[in-house]
């Protein structure tokens, strides 16, 4: 072991000689005109070491022995796929080994020889072996792993001893031989063919369940082996005594089975039980433990894989238990289950807890005191067998004990607490089932015709979450069917809503069983062909379902129902903050933080003068919000140490860095934190036994934490998750001070975890995020809207008046930005690196690596793919290609790795070859030399994976330095010897020159790597905030040189390349984020025109104008998009609803003051006449867009490729809907031209969705 490690230098070294001999592949160093083949890998080295490691490579005096069963071995596994490549090593024959006998079995001079070699063609010839290496007609070969094994048994048969010859002796070699000559496909002479012996050494034991008696099982036991003859169980059953020979007829002739003494041993001990079945507590322990009952042979005879195989196929597993308890503080039985184990054949040890209602507890409890008494070894319950151990006795104890317990709960939780409204925020309207909500409704179709089953229209009805018109959405029996099966799968993954995709948002499990039930007796009624009996449907619910109530919000949307007024005239701001006493002498707030604090400490002062409520903290990424914040929580505390706690809610990964910063920062004890969230809730958590029956009967409440749960904490830490599920708990708490770090996360307005964040009694609110705007100014309007209510009115009103600044067009809509910025100004603090005075040096960006040439191989392979998306609509043509999102995603790595599309697996070449086809490549080893000539470090950033591998082999090669690769999916335990941290913390501490490959995934909490001065985008992300945060990884405080940022970019002078586009367009959306109201999104397929990154003189071809041919055969999401384009090129703006949740709607197209909806049906039927669902679609979404869209006069109308019949017309007419059927559809095509990627850029509006 200790040689080996010596020698690891020359291991990885390429000059290997290989030399084959009768024991092996012989491995050694040498030069030139050493003797054995060249090996010149430089994976060799490696591969060495893993099969040293694994046993199979001997170390030798000057290399290593691999021997030929070794070898074998090795190549039976994958992650040695490539070593005959590696090793040249002679092709697998094809020939077929030949075995000829003389004289008989009886004789003792039986022999059977290896005689020769049949081709693929038949022919004989013969062969000399030299190991498995064969030789045969001129030719090297090895021969196949199953031969090698047969090779090796012929030659012992050939050495056997004198007291192994003798006529059983020969019977039982030549059974073993002739079981590895038909897996090798040897061929036989006819003495040898029609000579079938079997010997078996092994027994698999077949199990079948029988009718069981009572609880009792009952095992038919089928002993058997492998390639057992057809009858062998019934010659088996009919001796009365164990033979040592059987022979059995079959139609091939008489197979002989001669019965080897372990396995007679263990075939008679079954010969004794009646009928092969064991039955009752002996069949119990036969499961448990076989080898107990078929004696001490069982062991060698029966494989325990294959047994507990046999039992898992039988459905007889069994179970381990352990009891499990949760208690409260005073000792209560909060939960009591079973922890049941499970190992099964298949795979390993599986797990599962199993928490009891205490009727279920009681049941198994009185089942294992039963099996205790009889003696039982398993107990049956609840469909498990369970293990009975030999701590049963005291596990039956200690769950009486807990029954007994929880007989007698106490109440911790009181309905006329709950419904003290007096408790939470003034904000908190009511107790009740909050908006959006369902209702269940039957209806006519024709008012007056009766009620009979042709005449009754099911409709669930809709009430918007910000208080607007019901909707009226029709339903059908299927739907309600959908709707059932989506109610039993959120039940069993304890879900509380179903997504329903004929329904505008998701629905509480309570509604929707509510309206299940309503409409099964409904359909019920229609079906019998009877009078529909309105009152039966308004009868309650026959399951008494209780919808779960909520503290309702006032929510702000439609109108402003909650404000908290601020006086317009605030203040100055101090320059100089008050500082907490409790700040550790070793660390000290930098200047931007002191002004940050002073703003705060400033605002948080005005709750009484001028009802300031809140601020949003919109500092850059690594400005230290998170210090300011905590430096805030302990001046108050020091101001009042008896004020009300204070909540920080956010992500899991921030609340780990809240607490690590409290205790780093500041002395001990000065915030003591409350992790309420994932396992820290279990002991706050109030079991339902001890709620108020009423708030479970009638409210549907069952989650609620422990009175004072708090208890001596200043700072709760909790998610989003946790404020949303035990919001009750939450909201009746007082709260001095409330942050919402990752404030994103509360900027949807209907999201559960917004409201549930507004519904909280906080004195005083804070936002903070780094990113305030990403999508629309509504993120700005719900960031204020928790902060300070009704600074910035209702939501309508606000979307109504307000525009992006980059969307301002007339100069009252510039006027109103300018309004905007004024109004939130006092409440907001965004500060970026560039403005502010961080003691870091310069961060230059290299603009000269954004113009390397295309390389000559790129270029060709960038016109193959073209050529080949050029004949995507041939069908005598393959191509990768289904649409344009899938060749954009192939030139954008295109520019970095140039490969062939589809060779995904990188395989290395000489450097100096690939550096002339990757100009990066070629570039970054120039930029690293450079680099390290000035003894500094790199940060290179890449996504994928393979192009990180290949990356890590070429700096090694030129290097001599092997970099780390850090992915997002890494461990990151500082225990583990190779976390992230602990590699991250190695390459910070070596002296010198370093490279760390890392992907922007791995860039999130935890990873600052201030040692690097130089940031290399090697692959460009999607967004430039993610390709900032990346470049902050470096630039960050404690940062002490100046740090280098490249965007190497692959550029071609005659047209604008993937690299290229994709540069320009970050650049401009990080422009456009330094405002901070425009926000700055993903880089999105929309933005790319497929022929900006082409040559012009492919442009004309790359694309095809839609025919009425082509419309006639779309599916229905390339036809929706079809008529996006369509209204789009006849000067409306047109926007593509969700496939789901649509409200009947599915292309909105807007001009000014007016507007269409339309809805889009497709058939692939040639001639087809459509009903009128179509416009019972767009009929019943007009009201949903007609809120989202108050000023626009939107009319209704219905496309299709087909036409539609009589009725359709009929109810168009009459719910003012014009009908476009494949006539017009024809003509808007002809006079339109749009072209399948007009069509497809709009379907395909996420890099996700390619096809490729």
């Amino acid at each position: 072991m200790f040689k080996l490690f010596k020698r690891t230098k020359v291991a990885e070294s390429t000059s290997w000689r290989r030399q084959f001999s009768p024991a092996g592949v012989v491995l050694t160093k040498g030069t030139a005109t050493s003797d054995g083949a060249a090996i010149e890998s430089p994976l060799l080295g490696g591969y060495l070491t893993q099969l040293f490691d694994d046993g199979l490579a001997v170390e030798t005096e000057d290399g290593f022995l691999l021997g030929w069963d070794a070898m074998y071995a090795a190549l039976e596994r994958s992650d040695f796929n490539a070593l005959p490549d590696l090793l040249q090593l002679p092709a697998f024959t094809n020939a077929r080994p030949v075995l000829r006998s003389s004289n008989s079995l009886t004789d003792r001079e039986f022999s059977i020889a290896l005689a020769g070699w049949l081709g693929v063609d038949g022919a004989a010839s013969d062969g000399v072996l030299n190991g498995p290496l064969l030789s045969r007609d001129g030719h090297d070969a090895l021969i196949r792993a199953e031969q090698w094994r047969l090779f090796k048994e012929v030659v012992a048969f050939s050495r056997r001893g004198e007291e192994d010859r003798g006529d059983l002796a020969h019977r039982q070699a030549w059974g073993r031989i002739r079981k590895l000559a038909l897996a090798a496909g040897a061929h036989l002479d006819d003495f040898l063919y029609r000579s079938v012996v079997l010997t078996p050494e092994k027994l698999e034991i077949g199990l079948r369940r029988s009718e069981d008696v009572g609880d009792d099982h009952v095992i038919q036991i089928e002993p058997g082996f492998d390639a057992a003859p057809p009858h062998w169980l019934d010659a088996f059953d009919r001796a009365r005594e164990v033979r040592d020979r059987y022979d059995i007829v079959t139609p091939e002739g008489i197979v002989q089975v001669l019965v080897t003494p372990k396995v007679r041993t263990v075939l008679q001990e079954i010969k004794r039980l009646p009928g092969r079945r064991v039955a009752g507590s002996r069949a119990q322990a036969f499961l448990l433990n076989p080898y107990a009952t078929l004696g001490a042979d069982a062991v060698d005879v029966i494989e325990e894989s294959q047994f507990e195989q046999a039992r898992e196929d039988a459905g007889l597993d069994y179970e381990r238990f352990t009891p499990l308890f949760e208690r409260d503080a005073t000792g209560y039985p909060v939960r009591v289950g079973l922890l049941i184990e499970t190992a099964v054949a298949s795979g390993p040890t599986s797990s599962e807890t199993q928490w009891l209602e205490d009727a279920e507890l009681l049941s198994f409890t009185e089942a294992l005191s039963r099996a205790l008494k009889l003696g039982h070894q398993l107990v049956a319950w609840s469909g498990y067998d369970l293990v009975v151990q030999g701590d049963a006795e005291q596990h039956l104890k200690a769950l009486r004990e807990a029954l007994g317990q929880r007989s007698v709960p106490p109440t911790l939780v009181s309905y006329a607490e709950v419904h003290d409204l007096s408790g939470y925020s003034g904000r908190v309207e009511s107790i009740g089932v909050e908006k959006p909500y369902y209702s269940p409704y039957i209806a006519k179709k024709k008012e007056d015709d009766g009620w009979f089953p042709e005449n009754v229209l099911p409709v669930v009805v809709y009430q918007p979450q910000d208080g607007g018109e019901p909707v009226a959405v029709p339903t059908s029996k299927p739907a309600i069917e959908k709707l059932k099966e989506g109610v039993q799968s959120a039940e069993m993954k304890g879900e509380e809503e179903v997504n329903a995709p004929w329904l505008p948002s998701p629905i509480s499990v309570g509604e929707a069983k509510r309206i299940v039930t309503t409409f099964e007796d409904v359909f019920a009624d229609m079906e019998s062909g009877k009078p529909f009996d309105p009152e039966k449907s308004r009868r309650p619910a026959r399951n008494n379902i209780v919808p779960k109530k909520q503290l309702v919000l006032r929510a702000n949307i439609e109108a402003l129902e909650y404000e908290e007024l601020r006086r317009e005239a605030l203040q100055s701001v101090p320059v100089e903050p008050k500082l907490p006493k409790s700040i550790r002498p070793e660390y000290a707030l930098l200047p931007h933080q002191r002004a940050g604090l002073a703003w705060m400490q400033h605002l948080f002062s005005l709750q009484t003068e001028y009802q300031v409520r809140g601020a949003v903290l919109a500092d850059d990424m690594g400005l230290g919000k998170t210090f300011q914040l905590l430096a805030l929580m302990a001046w108050l505390l020091e101001l009042d140490p008896d004020m009300h706690p204070m909540l920080v809610v956010a992500p899991v990964s921030l609340l780990e860095n809240w607490a690590e910063e409290a205790n780093k920062f500041f002395a001990p004890g000065t915030l003591p934190l409350l992790t309420a969230y994932g396992d820290g809730l279990a002991e706050l958590r109030v079991p339902r036994a001890q709620i108020d029956q009423r708030l479970q009967t009638e409210d549907g409440l069952v989650r609620f934490l422990r009175p004072n749960w708090v208890g001596s904490a200043k700072v709760v830490l909790t998610t989003y998750e946790t404020l949303r599920d035990l919001e009750f708990s939450f909201a009746a708490q007082k709260w001095s001070l409330m942050v919402c770090d990752e404030a994103q996360r509360i900027k949807n307005p209907a999201a559960m975890v917004t409201r549930a964040a507004k519904k909280q009694n906080v004195a005083f609110k804070i936002a903070c995020t780094g990113t305030p705007v990403e999508n629309t100014l509504a993120d700005m309007w719900c960031l204020f809207d928790y902060v300070q209510p009704g600074l910035l009115g209702a939501l309508n009103d606000f979307g109504q008046r307000y525009r992006k600044p980059i969307e301002a067009k007339t100069e009252e809509e510039k006027a109103r930005v300018d309004e905007l910025r004024a109004r939130i100004a006092p409440q907001i603090l965004r500060r970026l690196k560039s403005q502010v005075d961080t003691g870091l040096p310069p961060k230059i960006v290299v603009e000269g690596c954004r113009r390397l040439p295309l390389s000559s191989t790129q270029r060709n392979l960038y016109a193959k793919a073209i050529e080949s998306f050029k004949k995507r609509g041939d069908p005598t043509h393959t191509t990768p290609f289904k649409n344009h999102l899938g060749l954009l995603h192939y030139l954008r790595l295109l520019c970095t790795d140039p490969r062939p599309h589809g060779l995904g697996i990188f395989r290395p070449e000489p450097v100096s070859q690939y550096r002339e086809k990757a100009p990066k490549l070629d570039w970054l080893l120039n930029q690293l030399h450079a680099i390290k000539a000035k003894g500094e470090k790199v940060i290179v950033f890449c996504e994928f994976r393979e192009i990180q591998r290949l990356l890590q082999h070429y700096i090694e090669a030129e290097f001599g330095l092997r970099p780390e690769i850090i992915n997002g999916d890494t461990k990151a335990s500082a225990s583990h010897a190779a976390s992230r941290q602990k590699r991250i913390k190695a390459f910070q501490d070596a002296p010198g020159f370093g490279v760390l490959v890392l992907s922007p995934v791995a860039v999130g909490f935890g990873v600052n790597i201030q040692a690097a001065n130089h940031v290399v985008h090697y692959t460009r992300t999607w967004n430039p905030a993610k390709e900032d945060q990346a470049t902050d990884r470096a630039y960050r405080i404690n940062q002490k040189k100046p740090v280098y940022v490249y965007y190497p970019v692959v550029r071609a002078e005659d047209f604008t390349t993937f690299d290229v586009k994709l540069d320009m367009l970050l650049e401009y959306k990080r422009g456009l984020a330094e405002d901070m109201l425009n926000g700055a999104g993903d880089v999105a397929p929309g933005d790319f025109n497929l022929a900006d990154v082409v040559p012009e003189s492919e442009r004309a071809y790359i694309d095809e104008r839609i025919t009425l041919d082509m419309a006639l055969r779309m599916g229905w999401q390339h036809f929706e998009c079809l008529v996006g384009a369509l209204w789009s090129k006849c000067g409306y703006d047109c926007y593509r609803t969700p496939s789901t949740n649509d409200n009947g709607v599915d292309i909105v197209a807007l001009a000014g003051s007016r507007g269409q909806l339309i809805q889009a049906k497709t058939s692939g039927t040639d001639g087809a006449t459509l009903g009128w669902e179509a416009v019972k679609d767009v009929v019943t979404g007009e009201a949903f867009y007609h809120r989202r869209h108050p000023t626009v006069e939107l009319e209704k109308v219905c496309i299709t490729n087909q036409f539609f019949n009589r009725q359709a017309h009929e109810n168009a007419v009459l719910n003012s809907v014009e009908l476009l059927d494949q006539t017009h559809l024809g003509s808007l095509l002809k006079k339109h031209e749009v072209t399948m990627l007009e069509v497809e850029r709009m379907l395909y509006a996420e890099w996700q969705q390619s096809e490729d």
